[in-house]
């Protein structure tokens, strides 16, 4: 059957479509990005083609601390890394985000939402952010309903659950679709999640042309479904508890229940709850209330009130409903109408336009269910082209899921339909009306990102980081494809499985360390000055009564972070022509306040303030006649994270060491990446120095379980690139403003464009760094010449740009040290591997070799032709070796191929072989000198 599927909002909007690279060579030009981000999958690459796609999925960059040395806040590296590459030339990287075991998501209550359960237990509907982090603070939902009235032809429903309708629509009804059943001068509704659906008619094409789709009559049949019965009531004080937005269950104390009776509609009930104002139910929370005679009952808060019952108490008002199974007596005789129902869920987050999602389904069943919408690591699964054509079809991504999703990704995840039925809308509307925010988890900002403990766990495998480059490919397939729980890699190690990467950076590697540090004393604020006394020398009005003041006063979150908006609420005064006069101040004695809202309104949210104490009161009027001020309240806008980076004097190397020998380590185990390596800002050039020689040593200590790299792994400095200074860019976003960042994410932009426009083989020098406007710090002149004998490419300022005139590998053979050389080993050995690939199965014969030879000889003549090797003749730059005396009859009957492909690079010193070697059905590329 068809169902209607979501339509985008109206409007243009512009795309920046990555342009095809024609597919002659391996690609070159991908780079992989390892760092810090504020959302987005953990631990799992993401493919980005442009800065667009890395900003929806990734958000901003993280603040992690603040810089006392410079006065300002630390930002990850991550963000501006990508932004650069893109910035100078690059067209595709991979990025991976990192962070510690502690990073939790958020849980969020959905508004007028409950699940059922197989079993039949409800609860209170809950969703999770996309990601963990605390990016999602600032979101608040809600919820809205969509209908469409479908003809009933009959019902019938039993006490036990099951239900059948025969009913008629346009297009006719799918299961997995929600059907209600109303009864005319009832509050009563039947819901029906259709498991089963049976043709029974179809009406015939209308005479008249357009796309107005064939109505069918269909039998529908479910065994869950439930009865909602809407304006009941408790008949004693029930007990009353809510799951909250971090998801426990919290107990509210009832002291007293007003019911207006049933002859009241809307029924509402108000409860008087003994709670603080700060730990009130918001509007749109949904109370559980148990009373012993009738069971459980749920109630959609509408609205809050604060003051009018004493202290420590707030009153809560809304409609309680019941879901049971048996027939309610009063539907018996009652006209009965049907509709399908979708959900709309909608976000909103800051001053920002609300997001939203509609033609959602109640069922699990419905391929748009709710609680299915993916999480960032699911839906980098579902994306994953490598693992799609090996998928199931219902374990892939529906086709439909991203219509109606704005550019920027949709914030919330589903909570899983493991044992669900399907989930009951309670009191929702076309329209969303009530915003419901998530009580975070315990810990501050950083730590709920992760990112409170800063070592090198964070970036790499730890049941890989201590291996040699011998056993690190076979570890990394067994925790992948062999042990009893087979696992992704983490960290950098991630990127092993991204096999058209051939760039890697880790721009976050290069911080300094971070502690926490106190929080400075906010002084509470002082009590405001009492009224004037009024002249009584005059007559005044016999009904002359100051109102009083409308506390209490309630800030809520009380200590929001910077950006995140906060809800000022208060007391509402009995009386017709009040208005309330709300102030904020910088001061605590209120000497500097400003008026921030006037008006009948007992409630306010603002926005966008930056860090630091203000104080606000209210006060009410009436007839001119001003009250009393709400005693202050102090609300604190601190920073993301309430830490401190350690001075440069405290700076500890042995993350970095760590990180950066494991890069190289990967790069040398995979054979074809380079590992793109910074140092960290404050380092001068004696730094650099000893920095360069220590990486090269194999005899250096062991960092974070890292050793150095020994004297068999000297192979793997061929394939690392130290870039020193830091770079001032001037970005797109704030080109008033330069930024501060590490070279890796500009330099590898320019390997890839290097890449793109002339070949991998191109040594990657003088060519200029778009956006860079200056050095921290710039290295002096007559420092040069040593940096560039310890193989450190040093950015420099030159008359027409910024760039480097070095393009050194760490290698110390001198064979291996250009870049270009490194890169060109690393194309022929992805060339290799992919033309090696179509041989698998074939007979081992004289005409297989000569295939071979001639293969091969196409490949490299190719690349001489484009400038890759030395020498003027196509013999004297290169020589494949598959004969007879390679290969013996021994070798033959083993099931084994060899070939050598000799080749010279531009200026070389000595030949160098790359071995091709096939084996059964595996290939394997070796270099040999």
């Amino acid at each position: 059957m068809s169902r209607p599927a979501a339509r985008r909002l109206p409007g243009l909007r512009f795309e920046i479509q990555a342009p095809s690279v024609v597919d002659v060579l391996p690609r070159m030009d991908v780079g992989a990005f390892v760092g810090f981000a504020s959302s987005g999958p953990l631990h799992v690459p993401v493919a980005v083609e442009d800065v667009a796609d890395f900003e929806a999925v990734f958000g901003e960059a993280p603040l992690l601390a603040w810089d006392a040395e410079r006065g300002e806040p630390l930002q990850g590296h991550l963000a501006s890394a990508v932004r650069a590459f893109f910035r100078n030339g690059g067209r595709r990287c991979w990025v991976v985000r990192v962070a510690g075991p502690d990073a939790k998501s958020n849980t969020f209550p959905i508004p007028g939402l409950l699940r059922c359960s197989e079993g039949g237990v409800v609860s209170a509907a809950l969703a999770r952010a996309r990601s963990e982090g605390s990016w999602s603070d600032p979101v608040r939902v809600a919820a809205s309903i969509h209908r469409e009235l479908v003809d009933l032809v009959d019902w019938s429903a039993t006490g036990s659950g099951e239900a059948t309708l025969v009913v008629t629509a346009s297009g006719g009804v799918a299961v997995g679709d929600l059907l209600r059943v109303g009864f005319d001068g009832t509050a009563c509704a039947l819901l029906v999640p259709v498991e089963s659906v049976e043709a029974v008619g179809q009406e015939a094409t209308p005479s008249f042309s357009g796309p107005a789709p064939r109505r069918v009559t269909v039998r529908v049949r479910t065994t869950k479904a439930r009865w909602l019965e809407s304006s009941v009531a408790p008949t004693a004080l029930p007990t009353v508890s809510w799951v909250r937005g971090e998801g426990d269950v919290v107990s509210l104390g009832a002291t007293a229940l007003v019911d207006p009776g049933p002859g009241e509609a809307p029924r509402v009930l108000t409860l008087t709850l003994s709670v603080t104002p700060e730990a009130a139910p918001p509007p749109g929370a949904v109370l559980r209330l148990v009373e012993a005679s009738l069971g459980e009952h749920w109630l959609l808060v509408e609205s809050v009130v604060l003051g009018q019952v004493g202290a420590g108490a707030v009153q809560v008002s809304g409609v309680a409903s019941r879901v049971r199974t048996s027939t309610p007596g009063a539907v018996s005789s009652a006209p009965a109408w049907c509709e399908r129902l979708t959900l709309g869920l909608w976000t909103r987050r800051s001053a920002e336009q609300p997001a939203q999602l509609e033609r959602l389904g109640f069922c699990p069943s419905h391929p748009r269910h709710w609680a299915a919408l993916p999480t960032d690591t699911e839906r980098a699964r579902f994306e994953d082209a490598e693992t799609l054509p090996s998928r199931l079809p219902e374990e892939r991504l529906p086709s439909d899921w991203r219509q109606g999703i704005p550019s920027s990704r949709f914030p919330l995840a589903g909570p899983g339909a493991q044992g669900e039925a399907f989930s009951i809308p309670l009191g929702l509307s076309d329209s969303p009306t009530s915003y419901v925010g998530c009580t975070p988890p315990a810990g501050d900002s950083l730590t709920r990102d992760g990112l409170a403990s800063f070592d090198a766990d964070l970036f790499l495998d730890a049941d890989l980081k201590s291996l040699s480059i011998e056993a690190l490919l076979a570890q990394a397939d067994f925790l992948r494809y062999q042990s009893s729980r087979p696992r992704a890699l983490k960290g950098l190690h991630a990127v092993m499985d991204r096999l058209d990467a051939t760039l890697v950076a880790a721009p976050d590697a290069i911080h300094r360390a971070w502690v926490r540090t106190g929080r400075p004393p906010v002084p509470p604020p002082s009590p405001s000055e009492p009224l004037p006394e009024p002249d009584w020398g005059t007559f005044l009005d016999c009904a002359y009564e100051p109102p009083p003041a409308p506390a209490p006063l309630v800030a809520s979150p009380p200590e929001p972070t910077s950006g995140q908006p906060f809800t000022l609420t208060w007391a509402t005064l009995p009386g017709a022509g009040i208005e309330y006069v709300l102030e904020e101040a910088l001061r605590p004695d209120f000497s500097d306040a400003a008026v921030l809202y006037r008006g009948p309104l007992t409630t306010r949210t603002l926005y966008g303030r930056t860090p630091g104490t203000r104080y606000h009161r209210v006060r009410a009027e009436r007839a001119g006649i001003t009250g009393p001020w709400t005693p202050g309240v102090a609300v604190s806008v601190s920073p993301p994270a309430r830490w401190q980076v350690l001075p440069a004097t405290s700076y500890d190397v042995g993350l970095l060491f760590a990180v950066q020998r494991s890069l190289m380590r990967m790069a040398r185990a995979r054979g074809d990446l380079l590992a793109v390596l910074s140092l960290p800002e404050h380092y001068r050039e004696e730094d650099a120095l000893a920095h360069a020689s220590a990486l090269q040593s194999p005899l250096g200590s062991e960092e974070d379980g890292v050793p150095p790299l020994g004297f068999a792994e000297d192979a793997a400095l061929s394939h690392g690139a130290l870039y020193h200074p830091w770079t001032f860019v001037s970005e797109e976003n704030k080109p008033a403003e330069p930024r501060r960042m590490p070279p890796d994410g500009t330099a590898c932009g320019v390997l890839a464009r290097r890449a793109l426009e002339r070949g991998a083989w191109v040594a990657p020098a003088n060519e200029p760094w778009t956006g860079v406007v200056a050095l921290s710090p710039a290295m002096g002149r007559e420092w040069w010449l040593d940096l560039q004998e310890a193989q450190v490419n040093v950015v420099r300022q030159e008359p027409r740009a910024f760039l480097t005139l070095s393009a050194d590998t760490l290698a110390t053979d001198p064979d291996l040290r250009p870049i270009h050389v490194r890169r060109l080993l690393s194309l022929l050995r992805r060339a290799a591997l992919r033309l090696g690939a179509t041989y698998v199965f074939e007979p081992n014969d004289a005409s297989f070799r000569r295939r071979v030879q001639r293969d091969f000889e196409s490949l490299l003549g190719d690349l001489f032709v484009r400038g890759a090797f030395a020498g003027k003749t196509r013999d004297g730059a290169f020589q494949v070796v598959a004969g007879a005396e390679l290969n013996t009859p021994s070798l033959v009957e083993q099931g084994r191929f060899y070939v050598d492909l000799r080749v010279a690079p531009s200026q070389p010193l000595t030949f160098l072989n790359v071995r091709l070697v096939q084996s059964g059905d595996r290939g394997l590329v070796t270099e040999a000198r």
